[in-house]
């Protein structure tokens, strides 16, 4: 029996109620009632009687439940005595947040001597909400996506803003509803749904190109017709004099960072303070 196992346990036997368990531990009722029979075998009596009003605990349970606290406490204990330990963590973040933080999040991380071992997997805002649904990964950081899970925090972390451009030799006048390419980091990223609503939704026609280097994005912007969406921060980067920024009426171009996780996970307390760390980075910015 590990530490996931006994902290399992204890959440199906402190709330008696597998269908409100299975909300918040991504496991199935029915495995969850497999779980529960597993663990009256193992001790050998009923760990639950069940009453028109539910399950109760009976008073099995109700000493199981307390042993295994005491397993608990005793586990932290002993992680406390023996100081901490590496612990790797899987984090998500999009093209452009791994741009303008991962290096400085690496570089806190190492100054402070941090137990976190973090590795990144870059990939859309959506993706990667649906992986720590999954608990594919542990953690993203990345922009507020449009589906939200019941098993998952969304701390806002920051808001950022965006930047609609081209080259100043070749300004784009919409209303001619010109066909034009759009240039993006990621095709998934929330920036690049809000324009392409807005060309849409203006009846400009357009062809979205991805292309993963901020320096190639300025490069490509010397062909007529060509625009690109990119995060006002990551673009300060890159300073570039002969670009000109568009004002859209109607497109809200302020995007929200959000920190990701699961509600109950045993990473947790290294996964809040990874959240500390990027929080500290995000006020000095």
């Amino acid at each position: 029996m590990n530490i996931e196992e006994i902290a399992l346990k204890m959440e199906l036997l402190e709330r008696q109620n597998l269908s409100k368990s299975a909300e918040i531990t991504n496991y199935t009722q029915s495995a969850l009632t497999a779980k529960v029979k597993k663990m009256e075998r193992e001790i050998g009596q009923d760990v639950f009687k069940r009453t028109p009003q539910g399950l109760k605990l009976t008073e099995v349970g109700q000493h199981y439940l307390q042993f295994l606290k005491k397993v608990a406490e005793q586990y932290e204990d002993f992680l406390h005595t023996i100081g901490p330990t590496q612990t790797s963590i899987l984090v998500g973040t999009s093209h452009t947040t791994i741009k303008i933080y991962g290096p400085s999040i690496m570089n806190a991380l190492q100054t402070s001597r941090s137990p976190i071992d973090v590795d990144f997997t870059v990939e859309s805002s959506t993706a990667l909400n649906h992986k720590v649904h999954l608990a594919e990964i542990d953690c993203a950081l990345t922009s507020n996506p449009i589906k939200h899970y019941s098993d998952l925090h969304y701390d806002v972390l920051a808001t950022e803003t965006f930047e609609v451009i081209s080259s100043s030799a070749h300004i784009i006048d919409f209303d001619q509803r010109t066909p034009v390419t759009l240039l993006v980091l990621s095709k998934g990223c929330m920036y690049t749904h809000a324009l392409a609503q807005w060309l849409t939704d203006k009846q400009v026609p357009f062809t979205m190109k991805e292309i993963k280097s901020v320096s190639s994005i300025l490069d490509f912007l010397e062909i007529e017709h060509t625009l690109a969406v990119l995060n006002t921060k990551l673009l300060a980067l890159y300073p570039c004099p002969d670009l000109h920024f568009y004002d859209l009426d109607e497109l809200h171009s302020v995007i929200e960072t959000v920190y990701i996780y699961k509600k109950d996970d045993s990473k947790q307390p290294f996964i809040l303070q990874l959240k500390q760390v990027i929080e500290s980075l995000l006020e000095q910015n």
